[in-house]
């Protein structure tokens, strides 16, 4: 009786689909980062969240992921010799899987506060940590939706 109930759960667990990242696509150019090593990145990070809700195999369920828009305007308030420069990097993805899309967004914020200091154009460049910690938000709020 044992032995039938362990071949049970054995055949039950089976019938769980399991998911592969099959491919990134980047909607956005985006030249302060390299191509490959981001769609890498993303892929990982991907593989890393959804493997906390659903399995993950060779031969899985396709995934697709797209990253749809990345922004990062920046704003600025001097007076006098203070000034203060932040920029909000917010990014967009979308995630197919069995059909449906999921979508998420993710926003990382950077803040420089200086005096007496000229800033050489008035922006800050762009961040791969706030580009990141964006990203991971918004692959987590798609997940989350699945």
């Amino acid at each position: 009786m044992k032995r039938l109930f362990i071949l049970g759960v054995l055949i039950l667990m089976s019938f769980k689909p399991c998911y592969k990242v099959t491919e990134v696509k980047t909607l956005v150019d985006a030249p302060e980062m390299k191509k490959e090593r981001v769609i890498f990145g993303i892929k990982q990070i991907v593989e890393e969240t959804i493997s906390e809700n659903f399995d993950i195999c060779e031969n899985g369920k396709p995934i697709i992921v797209e990253v749809v828009s990345i922004e990062a305007p920046t704003s600025a308030i001097s007076i006098g010799p203070f000034s203060r420069v932040s920029k909000d990097t917010e990014v967009k993805i979308r995630i197919t899987k069995d059909g449906e899309v999921f979508e998420g967004s993710g926003l990382s914020k950077s803040t420089v506060t200086a005096t007496f200091v000229d800033l050489n154009d008035d922006n800050l460049p762009f961040n791969k940590t706030s580009f990141a910690s964006a990203l991971k938000r918004s692959i987590e709020d798609a997940v989350y939706k699945m």
